[in-house]
C-alpha cells in the first residue's frame, strides 16, 4: 500500500513548529495503520466469503457461479442451468461433476447435489440487511475467487415475480453484475450470506433472498426433487359485474371460472364443474391463474384444502385433495 504523507503546515511567519510537525507526522502513522487494519479485514472477509462459493461450467463457455449451501448441496441461478441435466462444479481443490436436482424458475433458484469438500454458507437474519449496506459479491471463475464490493441499493417487502414466484424480500443491488458472478453468494459485513445475486430485468442485480432460497432447498431435499400438486382444471379469466362482484368474500372485478375439468384429478374427486368460479383456496383469493399456481404451491401435498367456489349464485365450500400429476 502506498504510504499517505500529509504536507507539512507552517505559520503565518513561514517557520514551521517543531511540535506542530510532530504532531501531523503522528497523525500520518495513525491514519497508514487505520487504512491497513481496514485493508486486511475486507480481504480477510473476502477470503472467508469465496470458501462458501464454487464455479458452474455447464459447457459451451458458459460458466457462472454457485453457492455451497451444505457439505454436498450446491444452490445457484435457475435461468443459468434450465435445460441441463449435469454440470461441472469447480473448486479451489479441482473440479466434480454436480448432478441437477431442480430448477425453481419462478424464484430462479436451482439445486445441485455435488460434494465438494467446502463448509457450507452461514445464513444472515433477514432483518439485519438494509437499504445502503455495503456487502460483497462473490463468485469463483475456474480456481479462483471472483469479487465485487456492491452495496444494497434498496431492501423491500415480499414480491411475486413475473412467473409467479414468491420471493420474501425485494434485495436490488448496485446495477451490474458479471456474468461469471451470477449465483454467487452476497454476503453482509460479518461474512454472513444474504442472498444470491443473480441478473434481473432492465439490466438490475437481484438478490433472491436466503429464506427463499431455504424454502426451495428444504423442499427439494425432503422430496428429491420440486413436487408439482395442480388440481386438474382449466381456467377462463372473466371481468365480474357489480352485482356478482358483492357476493364474493372479498369484492375485486376480475376472477377464474372453471372451463375444464380433468378425469381422475383432485378437482374432479372433489366435484369442481364447469361454470364454477373460484373465489379462494386456503384463504386466498384467486384472482388469475398465477394465483392458483401460487396458492398450490405452497399447499402440502395430501392434505385436505378449503375451496370456495362461487355456482349458481351461491357460495359453495369444496374439499380437494391436493395431489401430484401423476408422472409417466
Amino acid at each position: 500500500m502506498q504510504r499517505i504523507t500529509l504536507p507539512n503546515w507552517r505559520v503565518p511567519d513561514g517557520r514551521l513548529r517543531r511540535h506542530d510537525k510532530r504532531h501531523l507526522s503522528n497523525t500520518g502513522v495513525v491514519l497508514n495503520s487505520l487504512l491497513t487494519e481496514y485493508a486486511a479485514a475486507r480481504r480477510s472477509l473476502a477470503e472467508q466469503a469465496a470458501l462458501g462459493v464454487v464455479g458452474i461450467d455447464r459447457g459451451r463457455g458458459r460458466r457462472f457461479s454457485g453457492i455451497v449451501w451444505d457439505s454436498d448441496t450446491l444452490v445457484t441461478a435457475a435461468e443459468a442451468l434450465h435445460g441441463a441435466d449435469s454440470v461441472t462444479v469447480l473448486t479451489a481443490n479441482g473440479a466434480v461433476t454436480g448432478d441437477i436436482l431442480a430448477c425453481d424458475l419462478s424464484v430462479d433458484v436451482a439445486v445441485v447435489k455435488a460434494k465438494t469438500g467446502a463448509p457450507g454458507v452461514a445464513a444472515a437474519q433477514p432483518a439485519l440487511l438494509a437499504s445502503g449496506d455495503d456487502v460483497l459479491i462473490v463468485g469463483r471463475r475456474a480456481a479462483d475467487p471472483v469479487v465485487v464490493w456492491s452495496h444494497a441499493e434498496h431492501v423491500g417487502p415480499a414480491w411475486r415475480s413475473r412467473s409467479g414466484g414468491e420471493l420474501d424480500r425485494l434485495i436490488r443491488l448496485s446495477s451490474g453484475l458479471h456474468p461469471s458472478l451470477e449465483g454467487g453468494g452476497t454476503f453482509d459485513l460479518e461474512g454472513r450470506l444474504c442472498a444470491m445475486a443473480v441478473r434481473g430485468p432492465r439490466h438490475q442485480t437481484l438478490g433472491i433472498p436466503s429464506e427463499t432460497i431455504e424454502r426451495v432447498v428444504s423442499t427439494v431435499l425432503q422430496h428429491g426433487r420440486l413436487p408439482q400438486p395442480y388440481l386438474g382444471v382449466r381456467l377462463q379469466p372473466v371481468r365480474l359485474d357489480e352485482a356478482l362482484m358483492q357476493q364474493l368474500v372479498r369484492p375485486r372485478s376480475e376472477a377464474v371460472i372453471v372451463v375444464g375439468v380433468e378425469a381422475d384429478s383432485p378437482a374432479a374427486d372433489a366435484g369442481l364443474f364447469l361454470g364454477d368460479l373460484i373465489d379462494q383456496i386456503a384463504g386466498k383469493t384467486i384472482e388469475n391463474a398465477i394465483d392458483l399456481k401460487v396458492a398450490l404451491s405452497r399447499l402440502p401435498l395430501g392434505s385436505p384444502v378449503g375451496v370456495k367456489v362461487h355456482r349458481a349464485g351461491a357460495s359453495h365450500d369444496v374439499t380437494v385433495i391436493v395431489r401430484e400429476r401423476s408422472r409417466r
